[in-house]
């Protein structure tokens, strides 16, 4: 009776299971559908901000006669509406100062002989003088030098330009900087991958690989942009320090949703970084060439600080780090906090 019984249990088990299973080609056809939202996703996150980029609010300074200034601003709205935001300056050395802390991204000194009136004619031997600064955007240097050049063709007059944070020699086109976005974010999520699924109980294990890859990652890609690229020419060690603090906040970000979430916890970590934080990030253009309010977005994400970090260390000193610097430590810490209550919970599963 048994030995009967138990034949036909298991085929009916086994007839009930294959009822309760998806056809062939409605799973064929889910995963159509699935890898195909998927790819109109990454789509959307990566080509979206490119097709949408343009000029918005980008801070730049006036420097002379107030009733210069004041036509230029009427100039450059009519020529691109809401694409500036003009800040006046007393005298030459002020704007100067405003780019190299990278309050502005360039601006225009009008000597004051040039403009005896409200009218625009030069006076002999006076010229007016276009400041940028490559190094903080190469794309926001190119629009101000068109938009000089317009200004020129306008008013008659004949601008100097002058660049205060020029590319180096080798990489004149700034392309370095530009293409380190993707390795960066990448380095910021493939470690805290490996480890989370490598070593699934090694919590503090996990962690302090964790921060020596950020650490060597930072030097690595330093080393790079140094030596092979040529995109930097100094502040080495500065570069390299504001990479390993990028790396080790989007990581320990990742590191501790893994640790906590588990698989799930990854592909948020993932998503997040590679969809949001990567295309958002401004280091190819600035973030005010993002789509309006998504530019600021960026820079509250590790890629987008990381971006603007890496431009500080790399041809202003530092300057204009500050807000960077305490997003990518909120980051690290908020990666950390999770790290932790994993293992707490880890510890108690193993108590009880």
């Amino acid at each position: 009776m048994t030995s009967t019984d138990t034949p036909t249990r298991h085929r009916h088990s086994v007839h009930r299971f294959s009822v309760h299973e998806a056809p062939a080609a409605a799973r064929a056809a889910g995963i159509v559908v699935a890898v195909t939202a998927l790819l109109a996703l990454v789509a959307i996150a990566f080509a979206l901000p490119a097709v949408k980029s343009g000029p918005h609010d980008v801070p730049i300074g006036a420097a002379g006669p107030q009733a210069a200034g004041s036509q230029v601003n009427r100039i450059l709205d009519e020529r691109a509406p809401g694409a500036f935001e003009v800040t006046y300056f007393p005298g030459e050395e002020a704007l100067r100062d405003a780019i190299r802390n990278r309050d502005v991204y360039g601006g225009i000194v009008f000597p004051s002989e040039v403009f005896p009136s409200e009218a625009f004619p030069a006076a002999p031997g006076q010229q007016p003088t276009l400041l940028v600064a490559t190094q903080a955007s190469p794309m926001v240097a190119q629009l101000l030098t068109q938009i000089g050049t317009q200004l020129s063709r306008q008013t008659g007059m004949q601008l100097q330009t002058e660049d205060l944070a020029p590319p180096t020699a080798r990489d004149p086109r700034g392309a370095g900087l530009a293409a380190s976005a993707l390795p960066i974010t990448l380095a910021g999520i493939l470690p805290a991958i490996a480890l989370v699924l490598a070593l699934p109980r090694e919590i503090w294990t996990r962690l302090t690989a964790a921060v020596v890859f950020a650490a060597v990652a930072g030097v690595t890609i330093a080393a790079l942009l140094r030596f092979v690229f040529g995109s930097i020419e100094t502040g080495f060690w500065d570069v390299s320090a504001a990479l390993a603090l990028g790396i080790a906040a989007a990581a320990l970000t990742v590191l501790g949703l893994g640790s906590l979430f588990g698989r799930i916890g990854l592909g948020v970590g993932t998503a997040l970084a590679l969809l949001v934080g990567n295309p958002l990030s401004g280091l190819a253009s600035a973030p005010e060439m993002l789509p309006s309010g998504w530019g600021q977005l960026g820079q509250l994400m590790p890629q987008g600080a990381t971006a603007t970090l890496l431009r500080s260390a790399a041809a202003f000193d530092g300057a204009g780090a500050t807000m960077a610097i305490g997003v990518l430590a909120c980051w690290a810490l908020f990666g950390l906090a999770l790290t932790v209550a994993a293992a707490v919970r880890q510890g108690k599963s193993t108590a009880s």
